[in-house]
């Protein structure tokens, strides 16, 4: 069955009005899209190519983001994570595979540990 072709203008004004888009295809005539489109037309299944997608980030409305807080932190709401490279031999690879140690829980464990272990140190100790 052929698709009937749309220009992408007239899509969004019929996903607005509620109107459900099958067997189309869209025409993007080349134009640039602003994201607030382009997330309307993604949420109802139409992909927009990238080269397509036009967007400001002075533009966009933030005022409904939350302000993120130090309570955030601290109640756990959020928390802060940390990607690093660590650099390991090949005993130790082979260690990790063969115990299937979760190396991320390890590492997370490691630093407490150390954390708590420092903290109760004299100032005046050196390591």
């Amino acid at each position: 069955m052929e698709k009937n072709k749309i220009y992408w203008k007239d899509a969004v004004m019929m996903l607005n009005s509620g109107t459900e888009l099958n067997n189309v295809e869209i025409d993007f005539n080349n134009e640039q899209i602003e994201f607030k489109d382009v997330a309307l037309l993604n949420r109802n299944g139409i992909r927009v190519p990238e080269e397509y997608i036009y967007y400001n980030d002075d533009e966009i409305d933030f005022s409904d983001d939350p302000d993120i807080t130090d309570k955030d932190f601290e109640t756990g709401k959020l928390v802060w994570n940390i990607k690093a490279t660590l650099p390991i031999d090949k005993e130790l690879s082979d260690w990790i595979k063969k115990e299937h140690v979760d190396v991320d829980k390890l590492l997370i464990k490691l630093m407490r540990d150390f954390y708590e272990t420092i903290k109760d140190f004299p100032k005046k100790t050196a390591l």
